[in-house]
């Protein structure tokens, strides 16, 4: 029996020196630091930002010098602590034995990158006071798309239609879905002879400069070429940067352009013409457009008493290019005295119009040149007579 004693009293006496150990390491009740969030797990997608809302909780009987750092997270991800308005490493939190308020706010504010892929991402909030001890708040993010580190060139309306002497106008959006600042060349592999201008707010620019996820309007002049055919026109729109770009075709339907002009085979809008008599006039009707003509009509504006007829008042068709003759006969008035008139010739089509406006110089009648000899004889004649029968008197 003594001897059991004795081996009791043994393990007693050396019982402590192993509980010492885990004694030491223990956190006794009420002495730790709580790291605390109601939501642990957030879901995001690629370029947006993120912030956790975390308390930190001192459990011990002392102010604790709470330390933070993050553990299992990119450095693309950008991890800061924020609180109030300040950035923070490092936050001083009360006991509740010195005040009822035991616990701070802080923010953990993450960057998600645009180039990353769809998963869940676990990483931990650490806390580590004076002493080394680390306290964990174990945190998931979960990227619901694919990242993309790309240019997206985009346009609202692609097909336009116009004639020839139009301008086409589109509107697109550029976007720099890239991590960084991107200056970008704006290019357009238009047709020969076509004109194509880029605007951004109100001024004309050949580049433009976006930052990491931003995006402006870019609005897109196109001018044909004068002598563009009617036909449908693709032009490539480019935005390009050193590491990125993107391509957009866009149409332009060329309805043709529709023009006329009336003149005569030598140019010269002048002729000459008798009182009461008729002359033939050339004209040249010439279709100057890139699509046909139809239903040219002839018509004219007079002086009083004139009047002007034409061979073919009506040309059904005139093809782009082509040129067609049409004579005038004009028929001065018989009252017309010598001098210069002014006559207008128009053709129209219900698409194109052309006017020439004529001078004809009015040359006076032999008939009405010999009246006025005769005229003037027999005054002399009279004024002769006169003076013979009273001139002796």
């Amino acid at each position: 029996m003594d001897k059991i004693s004795s081996s009791l009293n043994k393990i007693l006496l050396i019982l402590p020196l192993f509980l010492l150990p885990l004694i030491s390491h223990a956190d006794p009740t009420g002495q730790g630091i709580i790291l605390y969030t109601p939501y642990t797990s957030r879901s995001i997608t690629p370029g947006k930002s993120l912030t956790y809302k975390v308390d930190v909780i001192n459990q011990s009987n002392s102010i604790q010098d709470v330390s933070l750092s993050m553990r299992g997270i990119p450095n693309s991800w950008n991890p800061t602590f924020t609180a109030g308005a300040s950035n923070i490493q490092q936050i001083a939190v009360k006991p509740q034995s010195l005040d009822k308020k035991n616990s701070q706010q802080i923010e953990l504010n993450l960057d998600i990158p645009l180039k990353i892929k769809k998963g869940t991402y676990p990483f931990k909030l650490i806390g580590t006071t004076d002493s080394g001890k680390s306290f964990s708040l174990p945190l998931r993010v979960k990227v619901t798309e694919q990242g993309i580190f790309k240019t997206e060139l985009q346009v609202d309306q692609a097909n336009m239609e116009g004639y020839a002497d139009s301008d086409f106008n589109y509107n697109f959006t550029l976007k720099n879905q890239t991590a960084k600042k991107q200056n970008y060349a704006l290019t357009a592999n238009a047709p020969r002879g076509w004109d194509v201008r880029f605007r951004v707010g109100g001024d004309y620019v050949t580049s433009v400069s976006l930052g990491s996820n931003e995006s402006k309007n870019i609005f897109v002049k196109v001018k044909p070429s004068q002598r563009v055919k009617a036909d449908t026109y693709k032009i490539n729109v480019h935005a390009t940067s050193g590491s990125t770009s993107d391509q957009v075709p866009i149409e332009a339907v060329i309805k043709g352009k529709y023009d006329l002009k009336l003149t005569t085979p030598s140019g010269r809008l002048s002729s000459e013409v008798t009182a009461g008599d008729e002359k033939d006039v050339k004209l040249l009707l010439k279709n100057t457009g890139t699509v046909p003509l139809r239903e040219i009509s002839l018509s004219s504006s007079t002086p009083a008493d004139w009047n002007v007829t034409f061979d073919n008042k009506k040309i059904m068709k005139l093809a782009p290019g082509r040129s067609t003759s049409v004579v005038a006969t004009i028929k001065a008035s018989n009252k017309a005295i010598a001098g210069d008139y002014q006559l207008q010739i128009k053709a129209n089509t219900p698409e194109a119009s052309s006017k020439a406006d004529f001078r004809v110089t009015v040359n006076q009648s032999v008939a009405w040149g010999s009246v006025g000899i005769i005229i003037i004889v027999l005054v002399v004649g009279g004024i002769g007579y006169l003076f013979k029968k009273y001139g002796r008197r």
